[in-house]
């Protein structure tokens, strides 16, 4: 029999329940989809990849494995224009903010060998850090940006401060001269500068450089041989050239930074075969013991979320990290239950908006779609930045014959959206090209997708 008190109590479950679904919707309940990969299907991964290349979307290095074992490696694009030297597997990118999962893991090292506390303070490794309220700062709250260092977003001059050369002296002072945006453990900002303070602390602590740390505690149990520090100064065998893409004027090299204001945050290089054995590596104990993996994931290292998986709802759980730096751009994807890996490496970025260079939506869905046996869609060009180009180099007429034919021949291989349409009238406008910004107006508010 059921009560009053059951029934109110499931009245106010089932309005749980009801709550619950409607912020998450269905794919929140539904199971991850099952591994169908077959190695026939790598053709399919291939397509994916040379029409990114194509379409002009793509310069870059990626790897899949599955169950362990590389299942695609391949590389497009150009590493040095100038000198027209191809992008190989072996090609050494920038990994940008992927450096820090490794800062993460040699804290977490020194903590197993008693030499750091993650409830350790700041000043306990570095008492030069004299910044007010930074005497309450811990080790956990620098890997979890909660520390109240200030983020790179605040700092008005950054372009001119990172293109400096820093010792660890001067990086230290650089951080001290701003204030903490907050109390210590209250919030968080993603900063930069609090991962420069651990690189510093795994240095001041061992008496090694971080490099030397690195390759002792990390890359030579892996096996990893091409993962190291950029040094802005010396030459680096097979190192790419960064470059940005500009709406105008096409593909230019990137705005020059100083590695070594990258410490401990983005001061990597390394291959993609590298970051294939250093996910392998993480199925053993050889880098991190059991209850420190539970920390190093989803704390402190690769963060979990539920990512696509081709066109339709279904999602997956996975560990996912970008990185981003002036030039290079880092994606990996790790799918623990079936062994799944995916890095892709790229030397050319948007310096605003992903439209041009669309990152990383038009490839990892598409490449867990074929692994997971679901439907896909080849990535397409968007509309607004095709007809801005065409305006530009052609006229306003071309531009407007381009516009029809996308609309009613070439729907296959183009996208639209109305944001991109209206970001590029405004850039014309930001660009004193008022007349084009007339045109293209008058062209894009013909009738689009329905």
């Amino acid at each position: 029999m059921i009560t009053k008190r059951g029934i109110t109590r499931l009245s106010i479950f089932l309005s749980a329940s009801l709550l619950l679904f409607s912020q998450f919707g269905c794919s929140y309940f539904q199971k991850d989809p099952e591994l169908k990969f077959s190695i026939g299907k790598v053709g399919e991964i291939d397509q994916v990849i040379k029409t990114l290349y194509e379409n002009g979307q793509f310069s870059g290095a990626v790897l899949v494995s599955v169950k362990g074992d590389i299942v695609y490696k391949n590389a497009v694009g150009y590493a040095n224009l100038n000198d027209s030297i191809l992008i190989t597997c072996d090609t050494k990118f920038r990994i940008a903010s992927f450096t820090k999962p490794f800062t993460a893991m040699l804290i977490l090292q020194l903590v197993e060998d008693g030499r750091i506390k993650l409830d350790g303070r700041l000043i306990d490794y570095i008492p030069e850090f004299t910044v007010k309220g930074g005497e309450k700062i811990t080790v956990h709250q620098l890997l979890t940006h909660t520390a109240g260092i200030t983020g790179e977003w605040r700092i008005p001059d950054l372009i001119d401060i990172e293109k400096k050369y820093y010792s660890r002296e001067k990086l230290l002072e650089c951080i001290m001269e701003r204030d903490l945006v907050f109390k210590p453990g209250t919030k968080r900002e993603y900063s930069n500068f609090g991962f420069a303070l651990l690189g510093l602390i795994i240095e001041k602590v061992t008496g090694q450089s971080y490099d030397e740390v690195l390759n002792e505690k990390i890359c030579e149990p892996a096996g990893m041989k091409n993962t190291l520090s950029d040094v802005t100064s010396q030459p680096i065998m097979n190192r790419a050239i960064g470059y940005n893409y500009n709406y105008f004027t096409g593909i230019e090299e990137a705005s020059f930074l100083d590695m070594s204001f990258c410490l401990g945050a983005g001061q990597l290089l390394s291959t993609v075969e590298d970051l294939y054995l250093f996910d392998k590596a993480l199925y053993s104990n050889k880098l991190l013991t059991e209850s420190s993996k539970n920390f190093f994931f989803d704390k402190y290292g690769w963060f979990s979320e539920r990512y696509p998986v081709g066109n339709g709802s279904k999602k997956i759980k996975s560990y996912t990290l970008d990185g981003s730096i002036n030039g290079f751009q880092s994606h990996t994807h790790r799918i623990e239950k079936d062994s799944v890996f995916i890095v892709a490496l790229r030397n050319i970025k948007e310096y605003k908006k992903e439209i041009v260079i669309k990152w990383p939506t038009s490839m990892i869905p598409q490449i867990l779609a074929i692994l997971y046996g679901e439907e896909y869609d080849l990535p397409k060009r968007s509309a607004a930045f095709t007809i801005i180009k065409t305006l530009i180099e052609s006229g306003q007429n071309e531009a407007e014959n381009m516009y029809d034919e996308i609309l009613t021949k070439r729907q296959a291989k183009y996208y639209t959206d109305d944001n991109e349409f209206e970001f590029f009238e405004k850039e014309l406008r930001k660009n004193n090209m008022k007349k084009q910004a007339e045109e293209y107006r008058q062209i894009t508010m013909k009738e689009r997708y329905k």
